[in-house]
């Protein structure tokens, strides 16, 4: 082999090694795919979709997968505007609104009412979002607006002013099935605004001016009901105290008079026990006194006979008194004077034999 002969082999191993690393270039450039944050994109293999690649670095097979570009017309709508929810290609993650105009319902009583709903959802599997559903917007609003329709029926006018969190809790219900098989999940409902037509709602004004009118009406006659409740009660307190007082009065005044009569018994009782207790001692004595010195009977029964004539005499109208008399009575007088002199002299030989 000459030279020329290994310098064309040479530039052909340098060939053949050129393409193999461009192949390998462009197979990692066709291979690798980086999905920017809160995006999601699809591949296709063979035209057909295969899966879904999201946010960080992603590998598929070159020439048989391809990353689709989303052309499809995939929107939202926020305020009667429509808002695309592709991004360079890719499907957007972060939650979206769908907020379209308020609807005009009828409710169960056939009143019309405006209701304007929003819902707050998140695209979690972009592949069902662009090959399941044709369009997306107009699909969605009239999800919103029929489901809507039907829990709207089951309230009356009067009601659905005040039910707005369950209509709203509701509606999310009706929503949650539809939105799985479109790739989306519900976050939540809210109602912004429910108002009736200008007639209807001059007439539920005027409803809740007399409903509180009626109101006030009540509450004063019940505050004045009150006021005299209490004055009557205060009055039966007062005349059940004044009651009490009252019998709280007699009570201590009957036994005020019950103890000064009992005192007056009691004082009654000690002196006429004391005046008999003086008696029994003066008995006492003098039975004694007998005892000691038997001569002292004869004098006190002849003082005790002349006591009793003496008081005939006197009690008698018709009697006379002579003057031969007078002696009888120095001698009943003698009698007196002896027997007390008998009397006295045991007391005075006891008083001898005691000082003794």
């Amino acid at each position: 082999m000459n030279s020329y002969d290994f310098e064309n082999l040479l530039e052909g191993e340098l060939v053949l090694f050129a393409v193999i690393a461009l192949l390998i270039l462009v197979l990692l450039f066709k291979g690798i795919k980086i999905v920017p944050e809160g995006r999601a994109k699809i591949v296709e293999r063979l035209g057909r979709r295969n899966k879904t690649i999201f946010p960080g670095i992603n590998i598929i097979i070159p020439f048989v997968d391809k990353v689709k570009v989303i052309n499809e017309r995939v929107t939202t709508k926020v305020k009667g505007q429509s808002v695309s929810l592709v991004d360079k290609g890719a499907i957007i993650l972060a939650e979206q609104r769908m907020d379209p105009l308020s609807k005009l319902l009828l409710a169960k009583d056939n009143s019309q009412i405006n209701v304007d709903p929003v819902v707050y959802f998140r695209v979690i599997e972009p592949a069902r979002l662009v090959y399941d559903v044709q369009d997306f917007e107009e699909a969605f609003e009239t999800l919103i607006e029929t489901t809507l329709r039907q829990e709207v029926g089951k309230y009356d006018g009067d009601t659905i002013v005040t039910s707005r969190d369950t209509l709203g809790d509701s509606l999310k219900q009706g929503l949650l099935e539809a939105a799985r098989t479109w790739g989306i999940e519900v976050r939540r409902v809210e109602i912004e605004d429910i108002s009736f037509d200008a007639e209807v709602t001059q007439s539920l004004s005027d409803a809740r001016q007399e409903e509180l009118k009626r109101r006030a009406e009540l509450v004063s006659k019940k505050a004045v009901a009150e006021q005299l409740t209490l004055e009557a009660e205060a009055v039966k307190k007062a005349a059940i105290l004044k009651a009490e007082g009252d019998a709280e009065a007699k009570v201590i005044l009957a036994q005020a008079e019950f103890n000064a009569q009992k005192l007056e018994a009691d004082g009654l009782f000690l002196l006429k026990s004391r005046e008999q207790e003086g008696i029994a001692q003066g008995y006492a004595a003098i039975a004694k006194a007998l005892k000691e010195n038997p001569d002292a009977i004869v004098a006190l029964e002849t003082l005790n006979a002349q006591a009793k004539i003496a008081s005939s005499i006197g009690q008698s109208q018709n009697a006379l008194i002579v003057p031969s008399e007078t002696a009888g009575l120095f001698g009943a007088a003698a009698s007196l004077v002896k027997g007390y002199e008998a009397l006295k002299s045991p007391n005075a030989k006891k008083e001898t034999n005691q000082k003794k």
